[in-house]
C-alpha cells in the first residue's frame, strides 16, 4: 500500500502529516530533518508531498532524496485549487499537511529526478547571476533619471563592483561544470547546435535535468512549449504555450532568435512558416520548439550537431541528406495525389470531383 506524507514547510517547523495517521510537528534545522525522516519511516511513508516556499524546503528536499524518499513538489496554485474544491476555507499548517497528503494521493507526482550536487551549485550559480544582472540594469536606469553628482558618483561605483560580480559569478559557474565530466560533456553537446551558447547549455544542464531521460512531449509540455488546445463546441480557438520551467524558456527565446540567423536548418524552418503565413512571433515560438526537440535527441543520442545541407535538386544527393520525399503536385490532379496534398495542408475531408489522370 502506498503511504503519502503531506509535508508544510516553514522557517522554523515542519508540520508532517500522513494519509493513514496523525500528524506532527518539527523544527526545520538539520536535527528536526533527522527526526523527520525517522518519523516517516515508522509510518511507512513512501512519498512526501509539499510545496515550495522560497527556498525553505531545499534543504529537506534534499535530505530526503538522499535517504531515498520520493519527494514531489507540487505547485502551489493546484494545490490550493484542490483545497477550495475539497471544500476548505480554513488555513493552517497542521491544515495544509493534511490537503498535501490528500493532494498527492489523488494526484500521483510526476517523476522528480534527485539533484546531484554540482548540478545544484551550477543552478545556484546561474540564479544567483540573473539576481545580480536584475540589479544591474535597474541602476543602468537609475543613471538616466537625472541623479546628482553623489547618488551618480556611488551607482557608477556599484555598476562596476556589478560587472565585476557577475564575472566572477560567470567563472564559478563555468568551473563546476568543468568539475563534473558528465555535466560537461551536456553542455559541450548543446553548445555543437548553432545559436545555443554558453549560457544557454549551462542553463540547460542546470534546470532541465530531464532533457534526454524524456520523450520529445513530455519535455515540451515540462517546459511550457507545448500548443494547448482551446475548443468548445464547433469552435476551435488558438492555441497557445502556458506554464513550465520560465527560466529554461527565457534562454530558448534568446537562443531561438540566433538559430535563425546563423543556423540553416531552423533558419529555413522559420523561413517555411512565415511564407505559410504565420506571424513572426509565431514562428519563433515553433523554432524554440523544435530546437529543444533537436537538443532532447542530441542529448538522447549523445552525439552532437550535425548540419543538413539544404536540397540542391540533385536527387541522389538530396536523398542521401534525407530530403527523398516527394511531395504530390496539384497539377496532377489525381484522387490519390489531390488527397495527400489535401491532407499536408490540414484539410480533414476527402476532397472529391477529380478523376484519375489518364
Amino acid at each position: 500500500m502506498k503511504v503519502i506524507a503531506g509535508m508544510d514547510v516553514g522557517k522554523a517547523r515542519l508540520d508532517g502529516s500522513v494519509s493513514a495517521g496523525p500528524g506532527r510537528r518539527f523544527e526545520n534545522t538539520p536535527a528536526g530533518v533527522a527526526v523527520l525522516g525517522d518519523w516517516l519511516t515508522r509510518q511507512g511513508a513512501t512519498e512526501v508531498v509539499c510545496e515550495p516556499t522560497g527556498g525553505y524546503e531545499r534543504a529537506v528536499v534534499r535530505w530526503l532524496h538522499r535517504t531515498g524518499v520520493s519527494v514531489h513538489v507540487a505547485h502551489p496554485n493546484r494545490v490550493r485549487s484542490f483545497v477550495r474544491a475539497a471544500g476548505h476555507h480554513a488555513k493552517t499548517d497542521a491544515l495544509d499537511a493534511r490537503m498535501l497528503a490528500r493532494y498527492g494521493a489523488v494526484f500521483p507526482g510526476p517523476r522528480q529526478l534527485a539533484k546531484e550536487a554540482d548540478r545544484e551549485v551550477v543552478q545556484d550559480l546561474l540564479r544567483r547571476r540573473k539576481q545580480l544582472v536584475q540589479q544591474r540594469v535597474q541602476e543602468r536606469q537609475r543613471l538616466d533619471k537625472g541623479q546628482t553628482e553623489g547618488a551618480r558618483a556611488s551607482i557608477e561605483r556599484h555598476l562596476k563592483w556589478l560587472d565585476e560580480e557577475i564575472e566572477q559569478v560567470e567563472e564559478a559557474s563555468r568551473t563546476a561544470l568543468k568539475n563534473n565530466a558528465s555535466l560537461a560533456a551536456s553542455a559541450a553537446l548543446y553548445r555543437s547546435v548553432p545559436g545555443v551558447g554558453e549560457l544557454t547549455a549551462a542553463t540547460l544542464v542546470g534546470y532541465l535535468p530531464e532533457l534526454g531521460q524524456w520523450s520529445g512531449k513530455e519535455v515540451t509540455a515540462l517546459v511550457g512549449l507545448a500548443p494547448w488546445a482551446n475548443d468548445r463546441g464547433r469552435q476551435q480557438g488558438y492555441r497557445s504555450i502556458r506554464g513550465g520551467r520560465g527560466t529554461v524558456r527565457k534562454v530558448l527565446y534568446l537562443a531561438a532568435l540566433a538559430a535563425v540567423r546563423c543556423n540553416d536548418d531552423l533558419k529555413r524552418f522559420y523561413q517555411g512558416l512565415r511564407k505559410r503565413g504565420k506571424t513572426g512571433k509565431v514562428a519563433l515560438v515553433a523554432v524554440m520548439r523544435k530546437l529543444l526537440l533537436v537538443l532532447n535527441a542530441i542529448a538522447q543520442r549523445g552525439t552532437p550537431w550535425v548540419e543538413h545541407p539544404a536540397p540542391t535538386g540533385d536527387k541522389k544527393l538530396d536523398a542521401k541528406h534525407g530530403y527523398s520525399r516527394k511531395r504530390p503536385s496539384p497539377r496532377a490532379p489525381t484522387r490519390g495525389g489531390i488527397q495527400k496534398l489535401a491532407q499536408c495542408e490540414g484539410c480533414l475531408t476527402t476532397p472529391e470531383g477529380f478523376k484519375t489522370a489518364s
